[in-house]
């Protein structure tokens, strides 16, 4: 019967030892060696495209100000209207918006800057604004983030938002967020792509097309196996030392009792 004991004692301080230590997926970028320094290759920018649904703001600029008053329509009254520019210019579902003087012009299918050389060249050649300067913004772009993310949106306000700065927009990953397989849904040219982050290894997070954020993409992010057990009845009851250590002061006043020992 001693040997029991010994052993439910050997387990108890293996549990122990278990419920103590540090955790291994928490930090960020494992696989960095410490004290080292080399560059890493980010996976290639390519500006989003806008598509339909997507609203940009337009605002033409000249030395004659006179001339971009008909384009730079700003009033409240023109909230949710396609032609509110101070709301943004709606892209409708053929791809268009309909910009004044104008009328109906191509968007989808175009990033921003490609968007802002078209409108350009088109109010220079046709002489209505010799000088146009034209700038074009998002308006109402966003990340939808799930789970230990708090369930909220983050605006895309330019190009080139990375994953990083997402996770900055949302406070960071919480202590009980799982980092390593983080869901990201993307739907482009109606396809629709799953990838995982791995906020452990900074190489999988560079080489990843989900390392720029785009627009409507869904992020997951799944809680932890301490939270995942948290949500059951007994939770992490037989991850805790307290209960080994009452455990153990059961069997033995058992056994005690009963004149084992």
């Amino acid at each position: 019967m001693n040997n029991i004991v010994k052993a439910f004692a050997i387990i108890l301080v293996a549990v122990g030892m278990w419920s103590c230590s540090t955790p291994k997926d928490i930090a960020y970028f494992q696989d960095k060696r410490p004290g080292t320094s080399e560059a890493v290759a980010a996976y290639k920018s390519i500006p989003f495209k806008l598509r339909p649904g997507d609203r940009v703001s337009i605002y033409v600029k000249s030395r004659n100000e006179d001339l971009t008053k008909q384009f730079n329509i700003n009033d409240n009254s023109m909230q949710g209207s396609q032609n509110g520019n101070k709301y943004g210019y709606l892209i409708d579902s053929n791809g268009k918006v309909d910009f004044p003087v104008l009328g109906k012009i191509q968007a989808a299918g175009m990033n921003r800057q490609e968007l802002t050389d078209s409108l350009t060249k088109v109010l220079r050649t046709t002489k209505l604004v010799d000088d146009a300067i034209v700038k074009v913004e998002y308006t109402g772009l966003y990340v939808t983030v799930l789970g230990q993310g708090g369930g909220r949106r983050v605006n895309i306000e330019r190009d080139n938002m990375t994953f990083f700065e997402l996770l900055g927009e949302v406070g960071d990953l919480d202590i009980d967020a799982l980092r390593k397989n983080i869901l990201v849904i993307r739907e482009e040219d109606g396809v629709r792509s799953q990838y995982e982050l791995d906020m452990t290894m900074m190489k999988n997070v560079y080489d990843s097309p989900a390392y720029y954020v785009h627009q409507n993409d869904i992020v997951y992010i799944e809680p932890n196996d301490k939270t995942k057990r948290n949500s059951t009845v007994n939770g992490n009851l037989f991850q805790s030392w307290g209960f080994w250590t009452g455990a153990f002061s059961l069997v033995l006043t058992i056994l005690s009792i009963s004149g084992v020992l």
